[in-house]
């Protein structure tokens, strides 16, 4: 089942391709397995114990030896890592029950590592959810562009990113829920982003008398908002065409002159809610002169957009990966599209060119991860709640950690603003 799903994916691991990998019948298969996903679910939770087992629970091993075990392992085994990383966020409800099950009790031990480290090192001002969201962040893509075999020489980059977190002096170091509550308050852009839970509202019936052209392009946007919604409320794998189509309120015949299928709207539905949040980004970050003042400004224009996106955000962040190998491609490659607002950090500061290229991947997978924990919890709404956690790690590895920490406690200490600048209302 693992070589299966790393070959093929969650959805290509059927039962003949599992059976034909194991050298065994189909009714051997049925003898042990009532049938593909309870299959997958035991091989999920057999790495899920090798994963617990190679994190112990106390923090006696160095934090640098545990990452290059980890690597090293990965290395050894690219299909077990594809499907920890990537596959088992594809599975059916019971496998991501399992997934987030693990990653909670891998979280809990690593907050050991960061909290006290061993050998008297200074205490992490990271939580444990962000830093496996790092690592993962830049492991999980080349795993999936099969790249494993050299991932051992990624340690150092990785370290250094770590590293730039440390505290060698008070404060003190803050839980996920303490950041929380430090971004409790902030209110966000006042804007409405304009986006497919938006359009989903307001785009008329019928044809009328629009131009076929305009009625072409709102159809799509119908079928794009419906792809959202649906992916949502039924998930990926259980939403049809049928449901797409009654959702959007077209037919058959509209759906397929615009897409060749399912998975076609889904990739355009990604692609729209990418195109979006970088342009409604963007524009608030090119506002400013400051890059660590634009990077704050760009954090809370990207939360204020998916926060009130949550149907986009269940596309890019949960049913991505039950999509298939082009929606995964696309989710990573996205990714990328983001750390373009990073690149002025490599040039903040004297030692700025001696940052890692890859802290950028980390980064970006730092937001990922701390995203789609969020929606997880149920507090996809609350996204900005983020925002000084977010801007904090985003900004240390380049101007340093104290001047992080104080940019952060500043802004948060400023008077809500609208748009044009001045105090919002209420």
């Amino acid at each position: 089942m693992v070589a299966a799903a790393a070959r093929y994916g969650y959805g290509g691991a059927s039962v003949a391709r599992v059976v034909k990998e194991a050298g065994v019948s189909r009714a051997t298969f049925y003898e042990l397995f009532e049938d593909r996903d309870s299959c997958f679910l035991a091989a999920y939770r057999s790495l899920a114990e090798a994963i617990q087992g190679a994190i112990p629970d106390n923090a006696q091993q160095p934090l640098g030896e545990l990452i290059q075990e980890l690597l090293s392992e990965a290395d050894r085994s690219p299909a077990a890592a594809r499907v920890a990383l990537i596959e088992g966020l594809a599975g059916d409800a019971s496998v991501r029950t399992e997934h987030e099950a693990v990653w909670t009790i891998v979280e809990d031990r690593l907050e050991a590592y960061l909290a006290v480290p061993p050998g008297g090192a200074a205490p992490l001002q990271i939580p444990a959810r962000a830093l496996m969201g790092g690592v993962t962040g830049v492991v999980a893509p080349r795993i999936f562009r099969g790249e494993a075999g050299h991932l051992e020489e990624l340690r150092d980059d990785l370290l250094a990113w770590i590293d730039s977190y440390a505290l060698p002096s008070p404060p003190a170091r803050l839980s996920l829920a303490a950041w929380r509550e430090k971004g409790a308050g902030l209110s966000g852009v006042a804007d409405e982003a304009l986006g497919l839970e938006v359009l989903g509202r307001t785009l008329p019936r019928g044809r009328g008398a629009l131009s076929p052209a305009r009625v072409a392009k709102e159809q799509r946007l119908r079928i794009l908002a419906a792809v959202a919604e649906l992916s949502r409320e039924k998930g990926y794998s259980a939403t049809t065409v049928a449901d797409i189509v009654a959702v959007a309120g077209i037919t058959r015949e509209a759906f397929y002159d615009q897409f060749r299928d399912k998975d076609d709207a889904f990739l355009a539905t990604q692609a729209f809610g990418l195109e979006a949040s970088v342009a409604f980004t963007a524009a608030r970050f090119f506002a400013r002169a400051e890059w660590p003042d634009r990077v704050w400004d760009g954090l809370e224009a990207l939360l204020s957009y998916v926060s009130g996106q949550k149907s986009l955000m269940y596309v890019e962040l949960i049913e991505v990966y039950a999509a298939g190998n082009a929606a995964i491609h696309r989710s990573f490659e996205s990714r990328m599209a983001y750390t373009l607002f990073l690149e002025e950090g490599y040039r903040q500061g004297p030692d700025g060119s001696k940052v890692p290229r890859l802290v950028s991947e980390a980064i970006s997978g730092v937001i990922q991860e701390l995203f789609r924990n969020q929606i997880v919890i149920g507090r996809g709404e609350n996204m900005l709640e983020l925002l000084p956690l977010i801007a904090y790690l985003t900004l240390t590895p380049f101007i340093g950690a104290a001047s992080a920490l104080d940019l952060v406690e500043a802004k948060v200490g400023e008077p809500a603003r609208d748009r044009r600048g001045s105090p919002a209302r209420g």
